[in-house]
Parts: structure tokens; C-alpha cells; sequence
């Protein structure tokens, strides 16, 4: 029981990074657009730039749908030990 409560709580922390990786990679995408040393590069390095912050978006949605299938099994894995065990907790 203990080990899949550590594994559900890990989860959700991984779920929760990729979710704040995500919203820094779009913050970064949107100073990056401001910037005055943006509008000055080739159109190649404006291509690899914008790929490089679309694969990183790609990655942390990845990991964050990972993260939340994780977390479902864990959390069913729990319920299902809680049902096996029927842990009486008044004793």
C-alpha cells in the first residue's frame, strides 16, 4: 500500500513539472518574440529556434500525459489493495 501511495505521489510531481515546463517553454516562446535580438536572426536560425521550442512542447506534453496514466494506475492499484486488504483502521 505504502509503495503505491509513493508511486501515485510521484506521479502526480511529475505530472505537475511537465505541466509547469510546458507553461515555462510558452512563456519562454513569447519573450523570445518580444525580444529585439529575435527579429534580427535568419530566417534558418528563426527555424531552428521555433523547432526547438515546438519539440520541447511535444516532449512535456509527452510527459505529462505519461504522468497522468501513471497516476491513474496507481491510483487503481491502491484501490484495488484497500478491497484485497480491507485494513481495519479502528483496531
Amino acid at each position: 500500500m505504502l509503495v503505491s501511495l509513493m508511486a501515485r505521489l510521484n506521479a502526480i510531481s511529475m505530472r505537475n513539472n511537465a505541466q509547469y515546463a510546458m507553461m515555462r517553454n510558452n512563456m519562454n516562446m513569447m519573450s523570445a518574440m518580444r525580444s529585439p535580438s529575435f527579429m534580427g536572426m535568419s530566417m534558418p536560425a528563426l527555424h531552428r529556434a521555433d523547432m526547438n521550442f515546438a519539440m520541447n512542447n511535444e516532449i512535456y506534453q509527452t510527459q505529462y500525459l505519461l504522468a497522468s496514466a501513471q497516476e491513474k494506475a496507481a491510483a487503481q492499484l491502491m484501490a484495488q489493495e484497500a478491497k484485497n486488504n480491507k485494513i481495519s483502521y479502528i483496531a
